[in-house]
């Protein structure tokens, strides 16, 4: 019989999971490349993957820090103290700093009604509300700013179900995969009813709404899941990794394999690569800027597309020069505000 470890459940550590983070940001800034600057680089993770497995692995360690305390004003400001510093700082650093760019001259920019409604929208995780500056990007085919932050209301919102789903737990008595479960079987139906409604009608705001939060459930509680049973997951592992690696790879026949299967999949298979072996406990030596990447990429492909730098240096040199300032900017955000603010306040 599976029985679930006794929570809160200690991840052991050292990981490779900073490594994990890296590719799976580095997919998203593949993806995104080929898209915004018209690259045609082949990377195996997808952006929708790539996006998944990052819910995934926020499940799988997130969970257990609400149950060290099961204080719910702690756990949102730890949550808090990480997410919002390098948030903040990249939402300000492109609003303001790409007044360079805009057809608007500076004064004109600054008191656009635009401008402000942009700042204010993105600070609150209101992306959709505003996801364009004024006269910034308006030569491209999608002058949005960053094409990336429409997933951090979504974060925050799982982060959110936390407490929720950990009291229901308590209060109802129930095993735990029964809860888990039922709220995989409720994202499924939610994003298969989207998907059906998209290709029914072609709208595309439909398939907008279907990646949102209730979409995106399966990603987070199968690391949430994997975190309850991790001692079975680890005697299971070579199983698992065999049948989520099966899966993947006949995912294509496998009809309405991304809504209902490749949560599963890939979710087990980002976890296992994360903590089976040691061969990536190297990157824990130094700090891992691979949420500011993901968070600073699509203004910094934006400009790569305004400057027409693919023109100017070939695909390849546009690719890594535009990597090279995204990782640059990373870390100056991480060494210049985030770690400094997270210091200050945590002491």
């Amino acid at each position: 019989m599976i029985t679930p470890n006794k929570v809160p459940y200690v991840i052991p550590t050292p990981n490779n999971m900073g490594v994990i983070r890296y590719l799976l940001a580095f997919a998203v800034i593949v993806a995104h490349f080929n898209t915004l600057v018209g690259g045609n680089i082949w990377f195996p993770i997808t952006s929708y993957s790539g996006v998944g497995g990052f819910f995934a692995l926020s499940g799988f360690l997130i969970y257990g820090s609400f149950l060290k305390h099961r204080d719910t004003w702690r756990y949102v400001r730890h949550r808090a103290l990480r997410i919002l510093p390098a948030y903040w700082a990249t939402v300000l650093i492109f609003a303001i700093g790409l007044v360079s760019v805009s057809t608007l001259p500076a004064c004109e920019y600054f008191m656009s009604p635009g401008f402000w409604k942009y700042l204010i929208a993105n600070i609150c995780f209101l992306n959709f509300i505003e996801p364009t500056l004024p006269g910034v990007f308006s030569d491209l085919a999608r002058p949005a700013v960053n094409v990336s932050l429409w997933t951090m209301k979504v974060e925050w919102m799982l982060y959110l179900s936390v407490p929720m789903i950990a009291h229901l737990i308590c209060k109802t008595r129930r095993q735990p995969v029964v809860i888990f479960i039922s709220l995989f079987v409720v994202s499924i139906a939610y994003r298969l009813l989207f998907n059906q409604l998209y290709d029914h009608t072609g709208n595309e705001i439909y398939q907008i709404l279907g990646r949102q939060f209730i979409g995106q459930l399966m990603y987070f509680y199968i690391g949430v899941i994997i975190y309850y049973y991790y001692d079975a997951f680890m005697h299971y592992k070579w199983m698992i990794i065999t049948c989520s690696a099966a899966l993947m790879l006949a995912g294509e026949y496998i009809p309405y394999f991304n809504e209902v299967l490749h949560p599963l999949a890939f979710g087990s298979l980002v976890i296992w690569f994360s903590m089976v072996g040691r061969w990536g406990t190297f990157e824990g030596r130094r700090d891992n800027v691979s949420y500011n990447m993901y968070l600073v990429h699509g203004p910094v492909l934006q400009l790569a597309a305004h400057f027409r730098l693919d023109s100017l240096l070939g695909i390849w040199g546009c690719f890594f020069t535009s990597l090279l300032a995204i990782v640059l900017l990373s870390f100056a955000i991480n060494t210049c505000i985030e770690k400094p603010i997270q210091l200050r306040l945590r002491n």
